[in-house]
């Protein structure tokens, strides 16, 4: 018996109350709302027990291995009270389980710890994600700026201090700080022999950042301490309206995108980085997972000659997506401004700048994006 209820569409009514039941043809439960019912596998309900002796208090982890439940758990007997129900399982077992934190795990109810859902956007978002750097202890202006950072794969911070090496500080606050072979902070402006196209004044076309990387650095946080320059202007492009479009465009060019491995490498001096992966990942239902894109660094692997013609054809189609201007969120960083985005969601680039017109300094570094989740969910309890 399938769910009633798909939540991408509706939410059971919550003036109904929830109702833990046998099905009688088998030895599942059925959880209902009036509105909608889902069949629960009873280990599925059994191994979220916290009865005395089954988890630690401190850690909450379990103290036994749910893999060993029987295989044929029942329950033996139910018992409804006011938002809970008691189930006496066939091992002896006897559980307490809350209605509300099941609607939560099925999607019925909000969940206040929960990260919000992304938002596609394929023009600048509005409002554009631009925020005051929240004063120590707000956490309620913090919370919001993880709201706008967790819907749009980014926000801009604005009034940080502008001297350097204060990034670390800035970033810490959201998670560790993640050392590269670029070091923990790196500087971005105009240098002889640079490593990078970065630490160049020419055009950066929409890519992510580190894709050779295992694992890929989650968030980038770029940080303005100088912009006396003409030109330079930041821009942002989501990876993720972008794959939902081009889906609908080329169903068969993003199933190539999502299912050949390509090589990304990076060689510089004696330095040798490589990661595999598809441009665009996916999760086991097919959903949006990640995005990598460098047209500097990707090698795709030698499959079939006739794999390869959709996926050239898909490559380039997607590329001209995520380079069209309307897609484009374009702003200027100002001194003091810091912009934290999602790498494994959005791109990001630069406008080309004239060097002699004045200097430009930028420094950048990365975080993991279980840093701000933590965060989010310590703050909204």
């Amino acid at each position: 018996m399938p769910s009633t209820f798909d939540p991408a569409n509706q939410r059971p009514n919550a003036a109904e109350r929830y109702t833990l039941s046998p099905d009688e043809t088998s030895n599942r439960l059925i959880f209902a709302n009036g509105s909608a019912s889902h069949v629960l596998h009873p280990v599925w309900l059994r191994e979220r027990t916290e009865e005395d002796g089954t988890i630690d208090t401190g850690s909450m982890q379990r103290l036994y291995d749910p893999a060993l439940l029987d295989a044929d758990l029942r329950a033996d007997a139910v018992e409804d009270s006011d938002g809970a129900t008691t189930v006496t399982w066939s091992d002896g077992h006897v559980q307490r389980v809350d209605h509300l934190a099941v609607a939560r795990e099925l999607g019925w109810e909000h969940d206040p710890i929960a990260i919000p859902k992304p938002a596609a956007w394929s023009v600048e978002p509005a409002p554009f994600p631009r925020v005051a750097w929240p004063a120590e202890g707000d956490d309620a202006a913090v919370l919001a700026a993880l709201d706008a950072f967790w819907t749009h794969g980014f926000v801009v911070f604005t009034g940080t201090p502008t001297e350097p090496g204060s990034l670390e500080q800035i970033a810490s606050r959201f998670g560790i700080v993640r050392e590269t072979n670029f070091g923990l902070l790196f500087d971005v402006f105009s240098k002889p022999n640079p490593v990078d196209l970065a630490y160049t004044p020419i055009e950066l076309k929409a890519h992510t950042d580190n894709p050779y990387r295992r694992p890929v650095p989650s968030i980038q946080f770029l940080h303005c301490l100088v912009n006396d320059a003409t030109g330079g202007e930041s821009t942002l492009v989501d990876g993720l309206a972008a794959s939902e479009d081009y889906a609908a465009i080329d169903p068969d060019g993003h199933r190539a995108l999502t299912e050949t491995m390509v090589t990304y490498r990076y060689h510089y001096a004696n330095e040798r980085l490589a990661s595999r992966s598809p441009i665009i990942e996916t999760d086991t239902d097919g959903s949006f997972a990640g995005i990598r894109n460098s047209d500097r660094l990707d090698f795709v692997d030698a499959v079939d000659a006739d794999t390869l013609d959709i996926f050239f054809r898909a490559r380039t189609g997607l590329r001209t997506l995520l380079n069209d201007p309307s897609r484009r969120a374009t702003f200027l960083l100002a001194p003091g401004d810091v912009m934290m985005m999602n790498n494994r969601r959005l791109l990001h680039g630069r406008n080309s700048y004239e060097l002699e017109s004045g200097m430009r300094h930028l420094q950048g570094c990365y975080i993991e994006l279980d840093g701000p989740d933590m965060l989010r969910k310590k703050l909204a309890l």
